[in-house]
């Protein structure tokens, strides 16, 4: 991922930096906004499909999903809502998504992400799927305590198969280790 630019990190991806914007200004000069300040129907329809809400489990490293926007929905074959990442997700992918989330919510920070998805189809020919997230921690009740985040993925490459579960993907051994970074709260730019 690019360092040293002042330009968010995701510039040229419109979806993220609409999400980014939006979240920026329910700060109002807070850390972060408050679940309550936040209403994904004040967001245009087209960024509703791409929308996750997720909460810790008390005790875990897990996270339950609160809102699952449609995209997610069609793309891995059912609406996870109410359900963990320890239900729905296994292996290294799991690892990676717990990873992520819980430097968002221990750092109270965004966190850009970029992972790439990896499998055989039935001709034996590789194909891959590259995904893009913006994760954005959100406060519950108590001033600048992260308790929640509010997500943002996209795909920018076309997916070239058939949708399958998160738990199928996830185990396969398809997913290749993404990366991922802390962001400035500001300026959407990587921390040093």
């Amino acid at each position: 991922m690019p360092e040293g630019t002042t330009q968010p990190i995701f510039a040229d991806e419109p979806i993220l930096s609409e999400v980014a914007r939006y979240w920026a200004a329910k700060r109002n000069g807070r850390l972060m906004p408050d679940r309550t300040d936040i209403d994904p129907l004040q967001l245009r329809p087209g960024i509703w499909p791409n929308l996750l809400i997720t909460e810790p489990v008390p005790q875990s490293t897990a996270m339950r999903y609160r809102l699952v926007g449609s995209a997610h929905v069609q793309r891995y074959t059912y609406d996870f809502t109410g359900k963990t990442t320890a239900d729905i997700m296994q292996g290294s992918y799991r690892d990676y998504m717990e990873r992520i989330y819980g430097t968002v919510l221990q750092q109270a920070l965004p966190v850009y992400s970029e992972s790439l998805f990896r499998w055989d189809n039935a001709d034996s020919i590789l194909q891959q799927a590259f995904t893009r997230r913006l994760m954005l921690p959100l406060s519950r009740g108590t001033p600048d305590v992260a308790a929640m985040v509010l997500s943002v993925q996209v795909w920018p490459t076309a997916i070239p198969y058939e949708p399958r579960s998160i738990s199928e993907l996830s185990g396969s051994g398809g997913f290749s280790q993404g990366d991922f970074v802390p962001l400035d709260r500001d300026r959407f730019t990587p921390l040093s």
